[in-house]
């Protein structure tokens, strides 16, 4: 689909308007993967077993409006050959005449108010070829606006016609114009075109959806308020495996986010599917997705189908905040849950919404995120729980599934309130060690338990001896979330090594794999180790740590020796190339320094160096540097991860970078020469000039001409 950018009278609407997505769902070859429901179950049993009524008595679904306007001879435009209004003339009883007889160019218009953030298109009987009908739509914020002319009006911008799943062209992609007073839509088209109709669509608002508590002054991960540490109990979730995912066109590498709500949609294509058949629409889904798109995997974290089960999308973990493909600009900081279905006209069924209630639920709470209120994503203010139409010119997820918005809003609210209520985190620190009637030992943060050998225990910090006592309900409440390793993720980004009561900070894997010191890993909230003291951190040689805390760069250049990086001489020499990650400022000060990076670099074996723009140049064949030239002593994984210019001239010529000036360095004096000069020097022939920076300059002294 195209961009449309809809004009209004005094804004213009250039949010990016994107059109819905419509695909046709290939089913790649191979068995299907069986279900989970039996195959002899009924509609009506498989949503008595899936489905968890939540609702407080009072959540009614929110129908939209819709009004619909037929279309007439533009006011300022001539006659069209053929009148009559918003249906075809007849030249004959039984014969049906086009509204616009071909080869006409006469303009049709129709005019409608517009009320809420209004959704429109245009529609028409029967098939017609791609490029026979030019589609406008304009709008006013004046609801006083004339029909005729364009005072008060914006501009008039084409809208794309889009196929029918049966592949009819009868109709345009839907158009979110927004808050608006009117709207016009205006068709030109040689060929005949029938019951041609402009619709207008109001989703529809409630006093309800504004009625939510105001959350406590904590705050999670994302930045957003949350009312409650407790997570509702985890819906069954099919695997990738369960629908047969072929995982060797999976090139896309999971990368982890930040949760602050969930964006909901549909997925275009038949209604009409069984339950055996639902593995192979999610395959096809993800072939398009993976190949024919070109993203490596479904865009969509989770898929429900209408009999009520829930599917594993993307791949990185169902527990993590794994980024979606999904919503231009929101897949960072919203999971994507797609129900299986067209519900533009379709109605949804109970048990497809209360498995979206279950699984929002969940997942929402299981970030520390609640189902009510509003966020901020992409510097847009949305609904914690939002349709995709909120946040793109799309008619997703489908007028009947976006009248029950509120309801899955306050049924997910009210199965946060009913886990907080029944869990009992909520005097239990994260971080928390606790033990159960059968002795097992965990430690429990943001409702997750992670079971725990007791030497683990200890060296987390804890007491074997000293757990606090659950139930057997209570342990099991808490969703299990990996057995505790001392290699621990923490759900902001961090990479510890736990050990001894002591958390070392971690540059990276391969900083732990050349420590000997990796296992395996666990992920973690980041408060469930905030009491745990920092201890040295484990970084490999020849890479750039960056301080968190105050976002200087320091150069490790042996061991975990380090000296400060310089904007230029992180930028501007092949030092910008060196991989770089960032530790707490607590980490960084538990490391020795050494002198500040200047580009000189000395080696144990007496071997000197000068860094260059592009490498290092060996200096120690043109005499040794003076003493008062600054450098640092690299090791040989630092040096071995720098480009390395070959050889030990006897004749090293240099000059600043973006000056003209050329040097001999000799005996650690920088001689200025001619360009003749050092041609000869050089034996006649002109020597490479290697160029430095400014840094290193300072540390050379300069001698008299040469």
């Amino acid at each position: 689909m195209t961009r449309t950018t809809l004009a209004r009278g005094r804004t213009a609407f250039a949010s990016g308007v994107v059109g819905l997505l419509t695909f046709a769902l290939v089913v790649p070859p191979g068995a299907q993967a069986d279900p989970l429901v039996a195959e002899g179950s009924t509609d009506e049993q498989v949503a008595e077993d899936t489905a968890d009524d939540l609702s407080t008595g009072d959540a009614r679904p929110v129908a939209p409006q819709a009004e619909e306007a037929t279309f007439a001879p533009e006011p300022d435009g001539p006659a069209p050959s053929a009148s009559a209004e918003g249906t075809v003339g007849a030249s004959e009883p039984d014969e049906v005449a086009p509204l616009l007889a071909p080869g006409a160019v006469a303009p049709l218009v129709a005019t409608a108010d517009a009320s809420g953030f209004a959704v429109v298109g245009v529609t028409w009987s029967g098939d017609v070829a791609e490029d026979a009908l030019v589609i406008e739509v304009r709008t006013t914020d004046d609801p006083s606006a004339p029909d005729a002319g364009d005072t008060g009006w914006g501009a008039w911008e084409e809208v794309d016609a889009e196929p029918s799943p049966d592949g009819t062209l009868d109709g345009t992609e839907p158009v979110v114009v927004g808050d608006v007073a009117r709207v016009q839509a205006r068709i030109t088209s040689p060929e005949p075109v029938r019951d041609l109709k402009l619709t207008v669509v109001d989703p529809g608002t409630s006093a309800a959806d504004d009625d939510v508590p105001v959350p406590p002054a904590e705050t999670s991960p994302a930045g957003a308020s949350v009312a409650a540490a407790a997570v509702t109990s985890r819906p069954t979730i099919s695997s990738r495996a369960a629908w047969g995912a072929d995982e060797r066109i999976m090139t896309w590498t999971p990368r982890q986010g930040s949760i602050r709500g969930a964006t909901i949609h549909h997925t275009a294509g038949t209604n009409s599917y069984s339950q055996a058949q639902v593995p192979g629409i999610i395959r096809g889904i993800y072939a398009y997705h993976a190949q024919t798109r070109g993203w490596g995997d479904i865009g969509y974290n989770f898929v429900v189908d209408k009999y009520g089960r829930v599917w594993e999308g993307r791949a990185g973990g169902v527990n993590r905040q794994t980024i979606g493909g999904h919503a231009v600009g929101y897949n960072t900081n919203a999971t994507g849950i797609s129900v299986l279905g067209n519900y533009e006209t379709a109605t949804v069924s109970n048990a497809a919404v209360s498995a979206v209630v279950r699984l929002v639920a969940w997942k929402l709470s299981l970030h520390g995120v609640p189902a009510t209120g509003s966020t901020t994503i992409n510097g847009r203010s949305v609904q914690r729980i939002f349709g995709h139409r909120d946040v793109s010119a799309t008619a997703c997820p489908g007028r009947t599934l976006y009248a029950k918005m509120g309801e899955i809003r306050r049924r997910a609210a009210a199965a946060q309130e009913k886990a907080a209520a029944q869990q009992i985190q909520g005097n239990i620190p994260d971080g928390s060690f606790v033990v159960n009637p059968n002795g097992n030992l965990a430690m429990v943060e943001k409702g997750r338990k992670h079971v725990a050998h007791c030497s683990v225990v200890q060296d987390f910090g804890g007491k074997c001896s000293g757990a606090r006592k659950v139930t057997s309900a209570q342990w099991k409440a808490f969703v299990p979330g990996g057995r505790l390793q001392r290699t621990v993720k923490t759900t902001d980004g961090r990479l510890y090594r736990v050990v001894n009561g002591k958390k070392r900070e971690a540059f990276d894997m391969a900083s732990l794999e050349r420590a000997k010191k990796k296992t395996k890993v666990v992920t973690l909230h980041a408060n469930a180790i905030k009491k745990l003291s920092h201890g040295n951190p484990i970084v490999r040689p020849g890479v750039v740590v960056v301080n968190r805390d105050n976002g200087n760069h320091r150069l490790v250049v042996a061991g975990r020796k380090h000296g400060f990086l310089g904007s230029a001489m992180r930028d501007r020499t092949p030092l910008q190339k060196l991989d770089r990650e960032r530790l707490d400022g607590a980490s960084v000060a538990r490391m020795p320094n050494v002198r500040t990076t200047t580009g000189i670099v000395k080696r144990s074996n007496g071997r000197q160096f000068l860094l260059t723009t592009r490498g290092l140049v060996r200096v120690d064949g043109t005499g040794r540097l003076r003493a008062s030239s600054t450098g640092q002593n690299w090791g040989k994984v630092t040096m071995a991860n720098v480009p390395r210019i070959s050889g030990r001239p006897s004749v090293v010529a240099v000059r600043q970078r973006n000056k003209d000036q050329v040097y001999i360095l000799r005996d650690g004096v920088l001689r200025p020469v001619t360009n003749a000069r050092a041609r000869q020097v050089n034996g006649g022939t002109m020597p490479r000039v290697h160029v430095v920076l400014a840094r290193t300059m300072k540390e050379l002294p300069q001698g008299s001409r040469l």
